[in-house]
């Protein structure tokens, strides 16, 4: 179980999930920033926002000497006074939320816990291709089994929607992630979205 958790929490780091996605947690920065095309609808962007949803699951299959492992691991807002600033630019994150996670290794429930994130401060650069946000690392800062499941520095594209009213922002991130390496062949999955509500 340990040498399994070892590897998820290797795969994890390497490959910089969703949180996050989330939507997700900590620093983002992004390496250019085209004013001209890629950051047309910011100004849409621009305020303070407060975290009303967040959504992670995340299902890593691994084989490693002829062995399957497969971990299942979920989490979701459990509560949050979270806010998201952007300028045209740049972004802030700052406040506190919890989150329930539950891991599921085989098929068998590993453990289930709450987490609670208090004084969480962030900031950095953003910038946008129609409906793609880049950023550098992530919104929210979570920990699988004590491992951190972000990794700044990392840049990660994210899809958003704004909605009719432009008061509800929504993240995506879906991605599948593969890793072979001599003995060991891992496929992660992950599924995120975090909401976002426009405060006056």
């Amino acid at each position: 179980m340990k040498k399994l958790g070892i590897l998820f929490s290797i795969f994890m780091l390497l490959t910089a999930f969703t949180c996050e996605n989330e939507p997700l947690e900590g620093d983002f920065v992004s390496e250019e920033i085209d004013n001209n095309d890629n950051n047309n609808n910011n100004a849409s962007l621009v305020g303070t926002w407060a975290l009303v949803e967040f959504n992670a699951d995340i299902t890593s299959t691994t084989t490693f000497d002829g062995g399957e492992f497969v971990l299942d691991f979920s989490t979701e807002l459990v509560s949050a006074d979270y806010n998201l600033v952007f300028t045209e630019t740049d972004y802030t994150v700052s406040g506190d939320y919890e989150l329930m996670s539950t891991t599921i290794v085989n098929g068998e429930l590993n453990d289930s816990y709450t987490d609670a994130y208090t004084d969480v401060f962030g900031e950095g650069v953003y910038s946008t291709n129609g409906n793609v946000m880049t950023i550098n690392g992530s919104f929210l800062d979570f920990e699988v089994d004590g491992m951190p499941a972000a990794v700044d520095d990392v840049d990660q594209d994210a899809d958003f929607t704004l909605s009719a009213d432009g008061q509800t922002l929504t993240f995506f991130q879906d991605e599948e992630q593969l890793q072979e390496d001599n003995n060991l062949d891992a496929s992660t999955v992950i599924n995120s979205s975090s909401v976002w509500q426009k405060l006056e």
